[in-house]
């Protein structure tokens, strides 16, 4: 397989986020250096030298996440990505020859997504055990974030379908999910976490164990001034968490699609 033909990651951005990158990259260089892929980032305003990304899609301001997705998808050959967001930091080496290997099976079973992360947990409300010899489950379509923007492999093109006439990362995970064009492929998820990341930044605010994972490797944060979320957001969080575990979760999100429930950030991105 020619890995670089086959798949690119994606790595998608914003202005107002552009202080995570060189982080990111630093990341990036130490626990993935054999990545065999064409790192490209996907973004408003180019960020400049001195990063690993080997491509900068610059789409201009005025736009969304959605569309800078759909830009930038527009302007990949490959079949497949690979796609992140800037705030997804390693905290490990990546087992390439473990990503090859659901690179080959999205292939083989021509999948949409192949997630490398069991986020939501695979469950019989949700998802059934996929077969064809494998470990993986496949999620089921109209159930909750089936579509996310989990670290997983995409059908190019079906992504940009699912992803265009949407605007924020809220609308493209909550509607996406109950989108018929994330129905015309099977969804499929690993049994365990494969991709090692620690998403970062939530709401704008550094998590506790993002800032862990720098300052375990010396990763120098002086050109960010973000901090940890305050305490009026942690309740909120919380509380949300709470209605999350105890009421069903495809009841809810149904019901935040209806009525527009949640923060959303059109212009840029939701976290």
């Amino acid at each position: 397989m020619n890995a670089r033909a086959e798949c690119t990651v994606l790595v998608c951005s914003c202005d107002k986020y552009a202080d995570l990158l060189r982080p990111f990259c630093e990341l990036w260089r130490k626990f993935w250096p054999d990545c065999p892929f064409d790192l490209v980032l996907v973004t408003e305003s180019d960020p400049g030298e001195g990063l690993s990304f080997d491509k900068t899609i610059a789409c201009g301001r005025g736009g969304n996440w959605c569309s800078r997705l759909v830009t930038a998808l527009s302007k990949i050959e490959t079949p497949y990505v690979l796609l992140l967001c800037d705030d997804y930091y390693l905290e490990k080496p990546v087992d390439t020859a473990l990503v090859l290997k659901r690179l080959g099976e999205i292939r083989k079973f021509d999948a949409l997504n192949l997630r490398m992360i069991p986020n939501p947990a695979p469950k019989p409300s949700n998802s059934s055990p996929f077969g064809g010899g494998t470990d993986l489950f496949r999620y089921r379509h109209r159930t909750a974030y089936c579509i996310a923007t989990q670290s997983g492999i995409w059908n190019r093109e079906i992504l940009s379908r699912l992803a265009d006439g949407k605007s924020s990362i809220w609308e493209f995970e909550r509607y996406g999910s109950f989108d018929p064009i994330a129905g015309e492929k099977p969804i499929l998820v690993t049994p365990t976490k494969e991709f090692p990341f620690v998403d970062a930044v939530h709401k704008g605010c550094w998590e506790r164990f993002g800032l862990d994972v720098c300052m375990r490797n010396g990763v120098d944060l002086s050109g960010t001034k973000r901090t940890l979320p305050p305490l009026s957001t942690r309740i909120v969080e919380g509380l949300k968490a709470i209605a999350f575990r105890v009421l069903p979760l495809n009841l809810l999100v149904r019901v935040q699609n209806r009525f527009s429930l949640g923060a959303k950030e059109p212009q840029s991105k939701s976290k």
